[in-house]
């Protein structure tokens, strides 16, 4: 997207969430739009403060939060950690965002390869859904 494009479109963004449209957010909104690398925080930073030097990761994780709160950008949660599971064929975890807890459900077997494959060639497939477990649920209910 052109840098006048994006630039509107990150100003009626503010509007609708009613923040101030600042360079530090701009800057931040402009890298994560452009990206396919699902970069963190400190990939963030780094290429951010080529533009604006005196931007904390602080400000760079606050940004962030603010835009994955609102559905503007999506967080991916439970990756850093390496979590272990005993069944190697393909299939789908549920992840509780409340508890952490990790329910495995199964995959249909025959899974389509994706119709845009840019060339690479998958040994495993994995769903992750998340949401709420049953007992996060019914604790939040009483």
């Amino acid at each position: 997207m052109k840098t006048d494009a994006l630039h509107e479109n990150f100003k009626k963004l503010c509007s609708v969430h009613q923040y101030k449209c600042t360079a530090q957010r701009f800057a931040v909104y402009a890298y994560i739009l452009g990206n396919k690398e699902h970069p963190d925080v400190d990939d963030v930073l780094k290429c951010v403060r080529k533009r604006i030097p005196s931007i904390t990761r602080e400000s760079v994780f606050r940004i962030l939060m603010e835009f994955s709160d609102r559905g503007i950008i999506y967080r991916m949660d439970k990756i850093v950690n390496a979590r272990f599971d005993g069944i190697a064929r393909n299939h789908g975890h549920f992840i509780c965002r409340e508890c952490g807890a990790i329910q495995d459900f199964e995959l249909p077997q025959d899974l389509p390869e994706p119709d845009n494959n840019p060339g690479f060639q998958a040994d495993h497939v994995e769903l992750r859904i998340s949401g709420i477990c049953a007992e996060c649920a019914k604790k939040a209910r009483t």
